[in-house]
């Protein structure tokens, strides 16, 4: 399998290093900003750079997942596939690369967001920490994979984004319906909803609530991650037939 890890690093270190350099642009700006520049939250809350680190973090994550679809469906090659499954690591090694460097790549994310959320805060005493975001991001996009990778594996990586869209729409429809038809009460004041929101994160005591139930939360995502991952191994060889060559 470290021959596999190094192969992903070796072929595609450009562009890597390109989308690294791009998730991260927007929150070292805005690090830069703030830091250098004290007076530009001035008449704003910590509410607000909050919202910006959300923003950021948003970003960040969403160009590092797709990179992380891209590096999955390389290689769909009938060819390839088959010489793999005959290798001594065979298709647990494959697919277990690509999944191990997907959660080193959140991991890395993740901890530059945090060192950069250092860096500004260590500047700007204004600024709220927004650590915590990042945390809640790095756990999402593992359960996003999780949710993907296996479609690809079966389907391959085309159709398995179009199928990740058709739920992403179900989805959005029946959220859709019961903005229609369900109780919206609590969603009438955006203003204020945001600012409840927010006002949770940075209360110690509502924090530590929060905190704990993300926990137990977060500590299933972990074993949802690993039988993604068995299920992709079961379904690759199916999948390795819908390869056009």
């Amino acid at each position: 399998m470290t021959g596999l890890l190094y192969k992903i690093l070796r072929t595609n270190w450009v562009k890597l290093l390109l989308f690294f350099i791009g998730s991260m642009f927007y929150p070292a700006m805005f690090a830069l900003l703030f830091r250098f520049s004290p007076d530009a939250l001035d008449g704003a809350d910590g509410n607000v750079s909050l919202l910006i680190w959300g923003v950021c973090a948003f970003l960040t994550f969403f160009f590092g997942g797709v990179c992380q679809d891209s590096l999955f469906s390389d290689g769909e090659n009938k060819k390839w596939a088959y010489f793999v499954a005959s290798t001594p690591t065979g298709i647990k090694g494959h697919i277990g690369s690509k999944y191990l460097f997907t959660l080193a790549w959140s991991m890395v994310t993740v901890t530059a967001l945090i060192l950069i959320n250092y860096f500004a805060v260590d500047g700007n005493k204004d600024l709220a920490d927004g650590s915590v975001i990042f945390i809640v991001f790095f756990y999402i996009q593992l359960l996003m994979r999780a949710a993907e990778f296996p479609l690809m594996a079966r389907f391959g990586g085309k159709m398995g984004k179009n199928m990740k869209l058709i739920i992403l729409g179900i989805a959005a429809f029946i959220i859709f319906a019961y903005a229609l038809f369900g109780d919206t009460s609590a969603f009438a004041d955006m203003d204020t909803f945001f600012d409840s929101v927010l006002n949770a994160v940075q209360d110690p005591d509502k924090l530590k609530k929060i905190t704990l139930k993300f926990s137990i939360a977060a500590a299933a995502v972990i074993p949802v991650y690993y039988l993604s991952y068995r299920l992709a191994v079961k379904w690759y060889l199916k999948g390795v037939e819908t390869y056009e060559k």
